[in-house]
């Protein structure tokens, strides 16, 4: 049995959780031939650059827009024609180098617009394969929907009543969580991992991420909770932000507190465990490694759109506290620190959301699919 992934972008949420999938099917399912493939690498070159440029110019200059057309039903269908051009017209570069020569029986698209051109492919080409669709974030956009998905995989169960008014049989849809790596179901043990990081045992540790690319303000924060004498130490992660960990290391010598730095690591899953709480922005893949974990997060820098959604959702199911300037930080690190049943109150919330297996069951469902069809 042969399974491709396909996703968008060298560095994203959504190639972290195709390659949760694969990590799920290598580990549990040896026998099966995984393959995961880039969109962005088979299309038009130009195409793909502008719309990465375009992406970051709309989110940092005007997120209102971004907010605006994330999820609107207007401008769906207003760009309908124009999607619907793109798309037939990029479609069979992905199908000649990657979906004919590899033939798999299962095609799972952790991106939308991958969702988009493995449909028509599917239709077009009269191809007999599973199509998964899997939302990377914990609300969707109508740009996920197409005929010829067999299965969704959902973040939660409050999204299945949003799919069956669109239209999607309750057969097509399974509830599984954002598919994040089977580490974050384990645990390598709290005080063996502090020892390996070089963690001190007796203070308050707070994680801070700005996402993959080092977005938000990470600064600000540190030379805030820097200033608050409290008993805390920070780890703080800056992805491929090359400038601001060099930043970051240059500041270590002048804080008056314990201070980590770490580029891009694949080992979130260790320093999610040796945490007390992270501060981050509400991206799908950090916030369900979060809940995974039982780790406390405070969010902070939503983007607009789908991140906003995120934040929208987590902080009325109470499963994230929303932190708007240095005082919320501090507050929240106290209450932590002093009051038990705070952190009890808060792990109760979460037992719907966290899905450490995510990943595991995605792959596990998959396979009875395929044997099914």
């Amino acid at each position: 049995m042969k399974v491709l992934l396909l996703y968008i972008s060298a560095v994203s949420g959504h190639r972290q959780a195709a390659e949760a999938i694969k990590q799920a099917f290598m580990e549990f399912y040896p026998e099966v031939e995984v393959r995961g493939e880039n969109l962005f690498q088979h299309g038009n070159r130009f195409l793909r650059t502008l719309l990465d440029s375009l992406y970051y110019a709309i989110i940092t200059l005007a997120p209102w827009f971004w907010d605006l057309i994330w999820d609107s039903q207007e401008v769906y269908w207003s760009t309908y024609a124009l999607r619907n051009f793109l798309y037939r017209t990029n479609y069979l570069r992905l199908y000649r180098e990657v979906i004919l020569p590899f033939n798999p029986q299962a095609v799972i698209c952790t991106h939308s617009i991958a969702c988009a051109l493995s449909s028509i492919i599917k239709k077009k080409k009269r191809l007999d394969c599973l199509l998964a669709g899997v939302p990377t974030d914990f609300c969707l956009h109508p740009y996920w929907f197409y005929n010829e998905v067999d299965v969704y995989f959902l973040p939660h169960e409050g999204l299945k009543e949003n799919l069956v008014e669109r239209g999607i049989p309750l057969n097509k849809i399974r509830i599984t969580g954002i598919p994040i790596s089977p580490n974050f179901s384990r645990s390598k043990g709290r005080k063996n991992l502090r020892k390996k990081w070089g963690i001190k045992e007796d203070l308050f540790t707070v994680l801070l991420m700005g996402g993959g690319q080092g977005m938000g303000s990470l600064k600000e924060i540190v030379l805030g909770l820097a200033n608050s004498h409290l008993p805390i130490q920070l780890l703080v992660v800056t992805g491929i932000n090359r400038r601001l960990r060099n930043k970051f290391r240059r500041m270590q010598s002048k804080l008056d507190l314990p201070l980590k730095v770490f580029g891009y690591t694949r080992e979130i899953d260790e320093l999610m465990e040796i945490s007390d709480l992270l501060i981050s922005k509400p991206g799908g893949l950090t916030t369900a490694e979060a809940l995974a974990k039982r780790l406390p997060l405070g969010i902070v820098d939503s983007l607009a759109g789908q991140e906003r959604r995120n934040k929208e959702l987590l902080l009325e199911k109470r499963l994230a506290f929303e932190l708007k300037n240095k005082e919320d930080i501090v507050g929240l690190i106290g209450r932590l620190l002093n009051d038990s049943s705070y952190l009890k109150e808060w792990q109760r919330h979460i037992e719907d959301f966290a899905c450490p297996q995510s990943a595991q069951q995605i792959a596990q469902k998959v396979m009875s699919l395929v044997k099914e069809k």
